[in-house]
């Protein structure tokens, strides 16, 4: 199964927003996490909001948040937001652009059963499966400020 890095980096926005403590966070503090362009995030989060899983509140103490709890967030309805088209699953080894042909194939009822089966388990794997699984981010230690050098008074 291919999917797309749209998939891959939504998916780490919905585990970020669901973990992250505090209200709104913004398109840029989530992709500086991933290390990817910012406008990328931006892309995925407009579409993430057209779908229903996130919401957004503009102005200074804006951002996004979760439209619903991770529990009824469903990896397979994400899919569906972010896939251009339906994932398929691709076996062999592609070279200029071809693959083993399924009618030829003697395997390949049992290649359409792993697909089968990884859609299955999309549709029915929540984003609170997904954190459970993965848990939950260790807090990380917070920014320290500038040092500062008490200057002595001259007598």
């Amino acid at each position: 199964m291919i999917t797309s890095k749209r998939f891959g980096y939504g998916l780490c926005v919905l585990y970020e927003l669901a973990t992250r403590e505090g209200g709104h966070h913004s398109a840029r503090d989530l992709a500086q996490g991933y290390s990817v362009p910012e406008a990328f995030v931006r892309r995925i989060l407009l579409d993430l909001r057209r779908a229903g899983f996130v919401q957004a509140q503009k102005g200074r103490m804006g951002g996004y948040q979760l439209a619903h709890p991770p529990q009824e967030i469903k990896l397979g309805d994400l899919m569906k937001a972010l896939e251009p088209e339906e994932p398929v699953l691709i076996y062999g080894r592609q070279r200029r652009g071809t693959s083993m042909q399924t009618d030829v194939c003697p395997v390949a009822p049992f290649w359409q059963g792993v697909e089968a089966r990884f859609a299955a388990q999309l549709g029915e794997t929540t984003l609170a499966d997904v954190i459970a699984q993965v848990g939950a981010p260790t807090k990380p230690p917070a920014p320290k400020g500038k040092a500062t050098r008490r200057r002595r008074k001259r007598k």
